[in-house]
């Protein structure tokens, strides 16, 4: 199981010694690719046979997610150094796409909330939890796309959430990589920042899990 002394084992830990030296975000986009891509694939958000049914679950899941995270974040915010970006109400434009979708106000309030959230008690959680918040608004494009040809829905009536800032998606992604570098050189904790984005994806998949919204 184990080859000790074998090169490629060497060269594995030459691989791990320099991603600890690496930028914060490429630490962070190799660390949780594993975890996103397997809840990715656990949401089936880009079979052809997405159904409108199922698109309404795992937005009422992410929901009960989002709104429950947004909540802690201005308390984090508000001790941590300037983002350089406003906070972005992801919980604002999944209840615009429920709405639409044909859910009461009363109704998504009464949607049940995360209870098994990710830490978030220093700077390092926020990190790590706005790195996986806001870098899925990059796939959201992708899942936009997809979305539009398979499913009765429109930018502005179902596609809120994914669409997001449109093409302003990659500036903001920008700012949020520089703050996280700035974190990093101000003497963050990296090992924490990674940990926490980690634990974020690993609280939203077991959520959407226990919510019924998994394929």
């Amino acid at each position: 199981m184990f080859r000790r002394g074998h090169p490629d084992d060497r060269r594995g830990e030459g691989q791990r010694e320099r991603l600890l030296h690496a930028p914060l975000h490429l630490r962070l986009r190799r660390e949780t690719a594993p975890y996103h891509q397997t809840l990715e694939k656990r949401l089936h958000l880009l079979e052809p046979g997405l159904s409108l049914h199922r698109y309404r679950l795992v937005l009422q899941s992410f929901y009960g997610f989002y709104a429950a995270v947004e909540d802690e974040l201005p308390r984090l915010v508000a001790t941590t150094p300037s983002l350089g970006f406003p906070l972005r109400s992801h919980a604002e434009l999944l209840e615009r796409d429920l709405v639409a979708l044909g859910l009461s106000r009363s109704d998504i309030a009464a949607l049940p909330r995360c209870a098994n959230l990710p830490r978030l008690c220093q700077t390092e959680h926020l990190a790590g939890c706005l790195y996986v918040l806001e870098g899925a608004c990059l796939g959201g494009q992708v899942i936009a796309r997809a979305l539009r040809d398979r499913l009765p829905v429109t930018d502005k009536r179902g596609l809120s959430f994914f669409v997001g800032d449109g093409t302003m998606t990659g500036e903001r992604w920008q700012l949020v990589l520089a703050w996280l570098e700035n974190l990093a050189r101000s003497g963050a904790c990296a090992d924490e920042i990674v940990a926490s984005a980690r634990e974020t994806f690993c609280s939203l998949r077991s959520w959407v899990e226990l919510m019924g919204a998994t394929g």
